[in-house]
Parts: C-alpha cells; sequence; structure tokens
C-alpha cells in the first residue's frame, strides 16, 4: 500500500494512467502530430494570401473586398491559434483534451464555412489556388479528427472512464478547506459562547448578592403575595364569557343594552383585575353593568346563547357581587399589597437598588435569549462539522476504491483534517 497526499494524488494516477494506456496515447499522438503539421501549413497558406500584391493584375482586388480578405484571414488565424493539441500544446494526453481538440476543429469548420461563404465569392477568382490548397489541408485535417473521434469511442472508453474516476478530487479539496473555515468558525463561537455565559452568571450573581437586602427580600415577598392574590382575584371573576358575548352582540346591533356602550364592558374584557382595582372597593359602575347583564341572561329569549350551566354560574357569580359584596375584601386586599408594595418600592428607590434590580433582570432575561439562540446556532455549526466529516471520509474512500479498480494498486490519500 502506498500512502499519497491529496496534493500529489491526481497527478500520480495520471502517471500511473500513462503506463495503463501507453499505447492508446501512442497512437493518438501520431494522429496529433500528424495534425499538427496539417494546422501549421493551413496557417502559414492563409497568412500569405494578405501578404499579396493586390495592385497586381493577377491579384488586382478592390480596397472594400482587400478588407474582406483580411479579415476572414484573421478571423480563420484566430480560431486556428486557439486549438490546443494534446502533447503538444498541452502535456497530457487524456480524452477529455482530445475531445476539445476535436469540438475545436469542429468550430474552425464552421467559421471558415460560415464566413468563407460571404467572404470568398469576393476574391474567389484570384485566390484560386490558394483556395485549393488551404481545403486540401483542411481536409486532411477533418479526416484526422474523424479518426481521432472513432479511436476516442472505440478505443479510449475504459480510459475516459479512468480519467473520470479523479472528477471530484477539486470537490474534496474544496470540501476540507470549508471544514477548515467551518471548525474555525466553531472555535471562535465556543469562545465566544463561553465569554456570554460568564456574563450571565455574572449577572446573575449581583442579582444574588442584591437580593440580601432586606427591604428587597420584603418586597419580592409582597410581589409573591401580589401574584397570589391578583390570581385569587381573577379567578373569582366569572362574567368575563357573559361580557364577550355582550360585546360582539353589542358590535353586530343584534342585542340593545340600555345604559350599556361596548366601550364600557371592553376593560374589564381586556384587563378586569386591572380595571377593578382602579375602580375601588364599590366598584358602583361594575355593578351597574353586572345589573344589567344579568337581567340579559335572565331573558327566556336567551339573547346571549350561552350555555346553561356557564349562564347560572355567571349568574350567581353577579350576585355574589352585586347583592353579597363578595369581591370588596378580595379587592381591599389586594389594594392593601399594593400600598405596601410601593412603600417599600419608595424605600428601594432611595437605595437605588430598584432601578439596579430591573436593570439586572432585564439584562439577564435578554443574555438568557441570546445565550440559548447562540447555543443553538453553535450546536448547528457542529452537525454541520460533523455531516461534513462524514462526507470527506466517505468520498475520500471511494476515491481510493476507484483508483484500486483502475490500476490494481492499494492507495491510502493522506488528507489533513483541522483538528
Amino acid at each position: 500500500m502506498q500512502e499519497i497526499s491529496l496534493e500529489e494524488i491526481e497527478d500520480w494516477y495520471l502517471n500511473q494512467l500513462k503506463i495503463r494506456f501507453k499505447r492508446e496515447h501512442k497512437v493518438l499522438s501520431k494522429f496529433f502530430n500528424i495534425s499538427e503539421k496539417e494546422l501549421g501549413q493551413t496557417r502559414n497558406s492563409l497568412k500569405t494570401w494578405k501578404n499579396r500584391d493586390f495592385q497586381s493584375e493577377e491579384y488586382k482586388l478592390d480596397s472594400t473586398s482587400q478588407k474582406i480578405l483580411e479579415r476572414f484571414v484573421d478571423s480563420v488565424v484566430e480560431n486556428l491559434d486557439e486549438i490546443r493539441i494534446p502533447s503538444i500544446h498541452i502535456e497530457n494526453i487524456s480524452y477529455e483534451n482530445s475531445q476539445k481538440y476535436c469540438d475545436n476543429i469542429k468550430k474552425l469548420y464552421t467559421v471558415y464555412n460560415s464566413q468563407g461563404r460571404k467572404a470568398i465569392p469576393r476574391f474567389g477568382k484570384q485566390f484560386k489556388i490558394e483556395i485549393k490548397e488551404v481545403d486540401l489541408h483542411l481536409r486532411k485535417i477533418g479526416d484526422l479528427t474523424q479518426k481521432i473521434g472513432k479511436f476516442l469511442r472505440k478505443n479510449y472508453q475504459d480510459g475516459k472512464i479512468a480519467e473520470g474516476e479523479i472528477k471530484n478530487i477539486p470537490q474534496l479539496k474544496h470540501n476540507i478547506e470549508r471544514l477548515g473555515s467551518i471548525k474555525g468558525k466553531i472555535d471562535g463561537m465556543d469562545n465566544t459562547l463561553q465569554e456570554m455565559k460568564e456574563n450571565l452568571s455574572s449577572n446573575e450573581n449581583d442579582l444574588l448578592k442584591l437580593s440580601e437586602d432586606t427591604d428587597l427580600q420584603m418586597f419580592e415577598k409582597i410581589e409573591r403575595e401580589e401574584t397570589f392574590k391578583t390570581n385569587e382575584l381573577r379567578d373569582f371573576l366569572k362574567f368575563k364569557k357573559a361580557f364577550k358575548k355582550l360585546k360582539k352582540s353589542l358590535e353586530k346591533g343584534t342585542i340593545y343594552a340600555r345604559g350599556i356602550k361596548e366601550s364600557d364592558i371592553r376593560p374589564y374584557i381586556k384587563d378586569p383585575v386591572r380595571k377593578i382595582l382602579q375602580e375601588g372597593p364599590k366598584i358602583n359602575n361594575l355593578k351597574e353593568i353586572l345589573i344589567k347583564t344579568r337581567l340579559i341572561l335572565e331573558d327566556e329569549k336567551d339573547p346571549l346563547k350561552l350555555k346553561a350551566d356557564l349562564r347560572n354560574k355567571i349568574i350567581v357569580n353577579i350576585n355574589q357581587i352585586v347583592s353579597e359584596n363578595k369581591l370588596e375584601p378580595l379587592i381591599n386586599e389586594n389594594l392593601d399589597i399594593q400600598a405596601r408594595k410601593e412603600e417599600f418600592r419608595g424605600r428601594l428607590k432611595e437605595k437605588g437598588i430598584e432601578q439596579k434590580r430591573t436593570d439586572l433582570k432585564n439584562r439577564i432575561s435578554q443574555l438568557t435569549l441570546d445565550v440559548e439562540h447562540y447555543s443553538n446556532d453553535l450546536k448547528h455549526r457542529k452537525r454541520e462539522y460533523k455531516e461534513l466529516l462524514k462526507k470527506i471520509s466517505h468520498d475520500r474512500d471511494d476515491l481510493q476504491k476507484k483508483i484500486e479498480e483502475q490500476i490494481g494498486e492499494v492507495v491510502k490519500i493522506k488528507i489533513i483534517i483541522p483538528n
């Protein structure tokens, strides 16, 4: 087994193919050598056309015809100069290079014939011998090109396949470069993510130290009480579904409720707890709306179309609020908590703790989201790296197998994978 680097494998493999297809290359080289002579003679013959004495009787041409001849010659010679002949202009004889040569000869014929149909009639009489000479060389070139094409189709298909096995080497190299780029990004992202986590931890520690303040501890305790009592108040309110139905009916104009407008009940739907606490313990406005709503609910025509069980629960809840004043103690408890909260908020504000706490919480919240998103991006990059590494390994193994099949020798392609 030979170990060969990826950078060297293509040249090494092509040299092995030169040995395997030595006879075929020799035949093609013979054709190409003859073609080179014919192409050179064609080029030289054409160039002499421009050197004729156009004032002489034999080659006399007007200025326009002379310019047409010169443009025609320049165009054909330019195409001749573009033809690259394997083993002469190109070091390696290969199926691809040989096929490109044949295609370029076809292009030469196309240019010569298409432009010649328009140009040659302008100077054909004066250049009959020269045209026959060039046509003769081109026929020979055409015959040789047909022989080359036939030989490629009949005797060099194995060579075509063998040479094609290394077509994926550039892509393999490109993937290795990509892998290195991704690895570099991953390393940078790992460092950045670590810095982000350290920043998050630092802010969390700052918030923890801040929470040692006794006033802040009391403030947070009151906040927890407030949350509990707010939820208790919210759970007590059962009329929201009836208000939603009533609001839609008022908007559509399918129901008329004296003294109730859609704008009156909207705040109790959007944020009932906030609205009720703003209104105060007596909640006269809410009670008035609830009394009118109860009349609608007790209507035999059932204008709000609520299920019977729900309608009964809402009527009971309205009675608890309107007749039994069961909502008032809950409101007072919430208002009392709000007052105590504001008292301690003032203390914290004097110490400057409240703003620090708010800023730290906001910063921690944002940093937590940033860490999560960045961590997901990093996972995606690592997954991309792993998949590409797997593909590179597969493509390298596949290339080694194909090379072994073509030249009968086991090789190990050495590639440098970024760590």
